[in-house]
């Protein structure tokens, strides 16, 4: 037997959209389109598809939504392919791994590896990868050209292999940087027919001196203990913390923070010492009375005759934090009490209410069938006045009949009736034979107040 209580739990647990959060038209992508659906109109929630041209690949998320009238996540990108032919490979004096020379076309972040000509070395690395539509091909030197003399060298690097007073061509030496100095550039610099190819740069470190961190009372995380300086290669990165009991000046909510070595000196942020003036109790008073407290320092709390401590967490204290007092202090009337609690429009009480209500009891509200609560159930007597109560909105019905008039149908079910809470989103669509009406943008409809606002479709 169908019932007219039926649920129809897809259509329910489907979040709800507005003309207010809709989005814009999704934006195209050069070298791809969008592969989904196109709709008029783009509401909460609501997904796009996007797929890249053959040969491209796709760079990002391959699904966007509608959030908040934005697009979320970025727009995906598709990348390129790189080309390569054979004459490009001929004049170079290049292979494929396997001898192979023809023309080929390889996605972005793919890779192939190369291959000299015989008599012929390769300038390493010899797999090369190809980026958005870029590939850069190694270099081949020629066994048979001139000898180079000695090596060249570089500031802040030694040369790792044996020195001779004459190198081949095609021969290589390698280098490595010293101690903290980071390497830019091929580590091998090759004799090609009497001169070095490009030899390697060893970069800066960056120097943050002790001192430094203790004027401004900062540590290196994890306690690691630190020398007189502490030096962070090229594009790495040290994180450091504020002593305890310190904050950031910048940014009290925050103690940590990373310094990244870029080339450029670092600037390392103050740090201030967590305090806490006296506080205003009304009501009440506290002990010890100072003008200042740090980090950590505890103060109780004496709320005159006829007033309580609020909130009561048993021994009556309060701790100076990097927010300020926790919990902040405050003294209430115990004599607050109220009255019957208020009436709430299409709801009761889970328990029988009583005529008097002392200070911090409460009372929980539930709503009658087909109603949604809005707001907390629980509301509370505090000093003499109800916090705010909870409303009860109108579930939503529709049955075939009224669907029937306006050539719709449920797009999930076919029950004699549905049933959707206040908020809710159903989702309709033509009957056989019918068309949208012309002024019908949307068949997903909210559940308002007991009322939906239907679509509409017109006979073919």
């Amino acid at each position: 037997m169908k019932s007219w209580l039926l649920l129809v739990a897809a259509v329910l647990l489907w979040p709800g959209g507005s003309s207010q959060n809709a989005c814009e038209e999704p934006d195209e992508i050069d070298f791809g389109e969008i592969v989904s659906a196109e709709k008029a109109k783009y509401l909460e929630n609501d997904r796009v598809q996007y797929r890249c041209n053959l040969g491209y690949v796709l760079e990002g998320p391959e699904w966007i939504q509608c959030k908040g009238q934005k697009w979320t996540p970025h727009l995906p990108k598709c990348l390129a392919p790189c080309s390569i032919t054979r004459q490009q490979l001929a004049t170079k004096n290049l292979f494929v791994f396997g001898s192979q020379r023809k023309a080929r076309l390889i996605q972005s972040n793919h890779s192939l590896q190369f291959q000299c000509n015989e008599g012929y070395v390769i300038v390493v690395p010899s797999v090369r990868k190809c980026v958005d539509g870029y590939m850069e091909l190694p270099l081949c030197i020629s066994e048979r050209g001139q000898n180079c003399s000695g090596p060249p060298r570089t500031e802040n690097g030694d040369i790792t292999t044996l020195s001779e007073k004459q190198y081949k061509s095609g021969s290589s030496v390698e280098f490595k940087c010293q101690t903290y100095y980071a390497m830019e550039g091929q580590k091998r610099s090759f004799c090609d027919d009497g001169t070095w190819t490009k030899v390697p740069i060893c970069l800066d470190p960056c120097v943050i001196s002790r001192t430094e961190l203790e004027s401004q009372k900062i540590d290196v995380k994890d306690g690691i203990e630190v020398p007189d300086n502490i030096f962070v290669q090229r594009g790495l990165s040290i994180e450091l913390t504020c002593r305890t009991g310190y904050v950031l000046e910048a940014n009290s909510s925050q103690s940590t923070f990373v310094i990244q070595c870029d080339g450029t000196p670092p600037v390392i942020p103050k740090c201030k010492e967590i305090t806490c003036n006296s506080p205003r109790i009304s009501n009440g008073s506290f002990r010890p009375q100072r003008t200042l407290y740090h980090d950590g320092d505890l103060i109780r709390i004496l709320c005159d005759s006829g007033f309580t401590f609020e909130p009561d967490n048993g021994e009556k204290v309060v701790e100076c934090t990097r927010n300020g007092w926790s919990p902040s202090p405050k003294c209430v009337n115990i004599w607050g009490k109220c009255g019957r609690p208020p009436y709430v429009e299409n709801g009761g009480f889970v328990n029988l209410p009583k005529a008097i209500y002392l200070h911090s009891e409460s009372v929980i509200y539930r709503c009658q069938n087909f109603y949604t609560m809005q707001g907390s159930p629980r509301v509370t007597c505090q000093n003499g006045r109800w916090s705010q109560t909870p409303t009860c909105r109108a579930a939503c019905t529709a049955s075939q009949e009224e669907m029937r008039e306006h050539n719709i149908r449920l797009k999930w079910d076919n029950g004699d009736k549905i049933y959707a809470e206040h908020g809710n989103v159903v989702e309709f669509v033509c009957l056989r034979g019918s068309k949208p009406h012309p002024d019908t943008r949307s068949f997903r409809v909210n559940c308002v107040d007991g009322k939906f606002n239907y679509p509409r479709c017109i006979p073919i």
